[in-house]
């Protein structure tokens, strides 16, 4: 059992430096984004209570006392820390109400394995719970399951409205998305046998700690890209229940009736083309929330005008604008360097100046400049 308390003692120590780490990283942002921030501590309480997890394990020697035992301590604390770093995710990716209606059944799974565990316990008088530790392990993955498919649906849907509503660069989301779903996977995969299996354990729980691991690092990294406008503003209940319907609307395409008159289309427009003179496509972290709010219409309004224009959404509309400013600059600057040009025309970044080039001329910025900007 030597061996196994080494590798209880490494995942102990790894995890309070996971949690460590992640507290002090709050120092070293640029912006307080509250979501996120709450994330934050919300992943740094799920690793300091996986970190006394082991630290139990080690000193009771549960895992020790056979494999039944330690499985059903684990599921105790397996499933918490799960429900957790869900919560973590998906306090950033949905509503209020979603995030509130993911605690309450995560709530109901958790009681409902612990009310199984003691129910065993008052049967058999002791740890060993016997049969009743293959109907915790049910219902343990059942909630991983659950857990995947809530981070999966609505990651896929903040996806869906950050491409439509927001003009950044989505590669760091894109990388904590992607990351969040492969530990869930994994992890789902792999905890029910590593909880069974003492042999299988040595192999499955480094590979499921440097998984954790990832997900950490891809989390902290996120935090020095978002910012404040990054984050969809907070709805109340009648609005959110609106906001979602329409949503639903908008992907699927179905609008029965147009929302908007030939007068207020061209009032849309108009103010628009006002917005783009006057320069306010340069600030990267513009969205069509903070648009509406600066033109004094409503999102929806907005909305509905970029679906029925030729560029279907807010997000392709800017990057349009912002793409014929830049081939105006290389044409009129040549001296301009491409990440001077990227600042002045509202690009968060070089790789996303890049891939609108890409996109529309199948070059890059200085491919094209070298072509097509002395005609």
């Amino acid at each position: 059992m030597k061996s196994l308390f080494i590798l209880q003692l490494v995942c102990c120590v790894i995890t309070a430096m996971l949690a460590l780490q992640l507290a002090m990283a709050s120092l070293q942002v640029r912006w307080k984004v509250w979501r996120y921030e709450i994330s934050r501590w919300i992943l740094v309480a799920s690793m300091l209570f996986f970190s006394v997890h082991y630290l139990l394990q080690m000193i009771h020697g549960l895992r020790a006392q056979g494999a039944n035992v330690g499985a059903a301590f684990n599921i105790l604390f397996y499933t918490p820390v799960a429900f957790a770093i869900t919560l973590s995710i998906i306090n950033i990716e949905s509503t209020g109400n979603k995030v509130r209606r993911y605690c309450l059944r995560g709530m109901m799974a958790y009681i409902l394995i612990a009310i199984v565990f003691v129910i065993g316990m008052f049967k058999s008088q002791s740890l060993h719970i016997g049969n009743m530790l293959y109907v915790m392990l049910g219902l343990f993955v059942a909630s991983m399951a659950y857990f995947i498919l809530i981070i999966r649906k609505e990651t896929k849907a903040r996806k869906q409205k950050l491409m439509e509503n927001f003009g950044i660069d989505l590669i760091p989301y894109v990388r904590y998305s992607q990351a969040s779903i492969i530990l869930l996977y994994f992890a789902a995969g792999l905890l029910p046998v590593a909880i069974l299996f003492n042999t299988l354990l040595y192999i499955i729980g480094p590979l499921i700690l440097l998984s954790v691991i990832f997900f950490v690092h891809t989390f902290i990294a996120m935090g020095y890209y978002i910012t404040p406008k990054e984050v969809i503003p907070e709805e109340n209940d009648a609005e959110a229940k609106v906001t979602e319907a329409e949503d639903m609307k908008d992907g699927k395409n179905t609008h029965a009736t147009n929302i908007l008159t030939a007068n207020r289309k061209m009032e849309i427009e108009l103010a628009l083309k006002k917005w783009c003179e006057e320069g306010f496509y340069k600030d990267y972290e513009v969205n069509i929330y903070s648009l509406a709010t600066k033109l004094g219409y409503k999102k929806n309004e907005l909305t509905e005008y970029f679906n029925q224009s030729e560029y279907t959404n807010f997000r392709t509309w800017l990057s349009d604008i912002r793409f014929n400013e830049a081939v105006r600059m290389m044409k009129a600057n040549p001296e301009y360097s491409i990440d001077a040009i990227s600042t002045e025309c509202g690009f968060s970044s070089h790789t996303w100046i890049y891939r609108i080039f890409k996109q529309k001329t199948g070059m890059s910025p200085s491919q094209w400049r070298k072509q097509f900007a002395s005609i």
